[in-house]
């Protein structure tokens, strides 16, 4: 029997100073890119895929030198399709 599982994707240190932001809080901050994350094949819950593609949008955003995020969209329920999100990346004051 062949089975998989999905490790959610740890948080990064830089990744964890990353803010989720109003997009009217955007005023005052660098636009930094669009980021795409995708998930796994498998999760335990629609709350782990969706923390999941959180930490992974945060970690992205750290990446980039940005400190804030923007969520255009998260969707985890999207049947045999893999989890997904999009957001705005930003360096804020």
């Amino acid at each position: 029997m062949i089975s998989s599982c999905t490790a959610s994707a740890n948080l990064s240190s830089a990744g964890s100073q990353v803010r989720e932001i109003q997009k009217d809080w955007t005023t005052s901050c660098t636009f930094l890119a669009v980021i795409e994350v995708q998930g796994g094949l498998t999760y335990t819950s629609l709350a782990a895929a969706k923390s999941d593609m959180l930490n992974k949008l945060r970690n992205k955003t750290a990446e980039l030198k940005g400190n804030s995020i923007v969520i255009a969209s998260i969707v985890v329920d999207r049947g045999f399709s893999l989890p997904f999100a999009q957001a705005d990346a930003y360096k804020c004051q």
